[in-house]
């Protein structure tokens, strides 16, 4: 990943706006059930290297939305190889069937976080 300039968390928060548009902070922040304030603080370096901006909403200015800049989606399309690959050498280590149970188990954790 160190190529593409970006942390892992980045990439993660890169790809989840990619998926949902401009996004409200809220809204983006529940979908990686994570509190507003520690989302906030980890697009501070995304929005200070002009990789998202960060801006009221036009529909209610007291919202704001988080939205890639073409230099957002330029580095995530850097990433995105980088990231694969560093999947296929987990899944390598790992095995298949391991991985999906760790990951499987690791989704049951994130939705029981959530209920709570």
């Amino acid at each position: 990943m160190k190529p593409s300039g970006i942390l892992p968390t980045q990439f993660t928060l890169l790809v989840v706006i990619r998926g949902m548009g401009p996004v409200a902070i809220s809204r983006m922040a529940e979908a990686l059930v994570m509190d507003r304030t520690t989302l906030t603080r980890n697009l501070k370096p995304l929005e200070r290297d002009r990789l998202v901006t960060v801006k009221p909403s036009r529909h209610d200015k007291r919202t704001r939305e988080v939205n890639l800049t073409k230099k957002g989606v330029k580095h995530l399309e850097l990433a995105v190889p980088l990231w694969q690959e560093a999947q296929q050498k987990i899944e390598a280590s790992l095995g298949s069937e391991r991985l999906d149970r760790m990951l499987e188990d690791l989704t049951a954790v994130v939705s029981s976080a959530a209920t709570t």
